[in-house]
């Protein structure tokens, strides 16, 4: 695909994320915020700020940015969603990003406060933050919408120890989480009973695992724990090619023959594994899988800028399918990633 072809696909689905801002599941906004901050154009991230400011606006007494309570969940695994902070948090890495480029201490006392919160969530015997608060229970999602918020503001802060607990709660999810004779990742494990309520190897799990091994990768710089991040991530990554549809999408559930493909999740793994060859990560020869990825869910957007075809939260088997802000967000975010090495015409 080439440069200019891309860059005409972000500024539709760039456009179409802008426009359809409903306050819904307000997390899902998080990794659209990113993707339109990555590609820095100034008017986008000048109107997606008027999210952050609305997050702030509406942020809980206990801390919690745009807070949502307890409802009834869609089709899935679950019945009820009490969020916790892991969630909330999600919004606080844009917030961050935000305030690095503004220097709005309004900001910054948001992930201030955002971080208490974070900090105070009930645990599991082994340390891992509670994902819901009808727990004790480990999603693989959190991973992702935490831990790179824990790693930027330990750096603004100066303070590793939230690096180290980033880290902390990496490994706990990972090794209660991960399959140890595949290397995917589960959805979702319960303590009490000890089972996992939603067992199967669903791609966007996984893709918020590599996802989140990249992003932690290019962020934390040196520490004890990057072996285990690297390690553990890159295993996933090679699993998760194994299983790649000819088409160049993935399956709602990655070894499910007549499960539904998912754009989600193929548009994480062409961002993951495209940052990975960046990186050093991985081997060039990667990258084509990449490239199949990004561009049959590319050949999907609607001429308004929407991405379909990505399964709802909360994701298990038998949810529906539609639009996302994160399928927006990882749309921008893997055609970031790809640009550069985009034929130019």
């Amino acid at each position: 695909m080439n440069a200019d072809r891309i860059v005409e696909l972000v500024r539709r689905v760039t456009t179409f994320t802008l426009k359809n801002h409903e306050e819904r599941d307000p997390w899902e906004k998080s990794v659209a915020l990113s993707g339109i901050l990555a590609w820095n154009d100034p008017e986008a991230v000048e109107s997606a700020q008027g999210w952050m400011d609305r997050a702030v606006a509406t942020q809980n007494d206990d801390g919690n940015l745009n807070y949502a309570d307890t409802y009834d969940a869609p089709p899935g695994h679950i019945k009820t969603f009490t969020p916790t902070a892991p969630l909330t948090s999600s919004l606080a890495l844009p917030l961050l990003r935000y305030y690095q480029r503004s220097g709005n201490a309004r900001y910054l006392e948001a992930a201030e406060l955002q971080m208490q919160a974070l900090m105070n969530t009930p645990r599991t015997t082994s340390g891992g933050f509670w994902s819901r608060g009808e727990g004790p229970e480990l999603w693989i999602d959190m991973v992702y919408l935490m831990t790179p918020f824990m790693v930027l503001y330990g750096q603004i802060k100066d303070d590793p120890s939230y690096i180290d607990e980033a880290v902390r709660q990496h490994r706990v999810a990972v090794e209660r989480l991960v399959d140890p004779f595949t290397g995917l990742s589960r959805h979702a494990w319960c303590e009490v009973p000890n089972h996992y309520p939603q067992s199967t190897f669903w791609a966007r799990g996984n893709g918020w695992l590599i996802a989140v091994t990249v992003d932690l990768l290019e962020m934390m710089g040196p520490h004890a724990g990057r072996d285990f991040i690297a390690e553990t991530g890159l295993r996933t990554i090679h699993k998760m090619a194994e299983l790649q549809d000819r088409s160049g999408y993935f399956r709602h559930v990655l070894d499910g023959p007549g499960s539904k493909k998912e754009a989600s999740a193929t548009l994480i793994y062409a961002y993951a594994v495209a940052k990975a060859v960046r990186l050093g990560l991985l081997e060039d020869s990667y990258m084509e899988s990449a490239w199949r990825a990004f561009e049959v869910v590319a050949g999907s957007v609607t001429e308004a800028g929407m991405v379909p075809g990505v399964a709802v939260p909360p994701g298990g088997p038998g949810v529906p399918f539609g639009w996302t802000p994160f399928g927006q967000g990882f749309f921008l975010l893997a055609a970031h990633e790809l640009s550069g090495r985009a034929v130019e015409v």
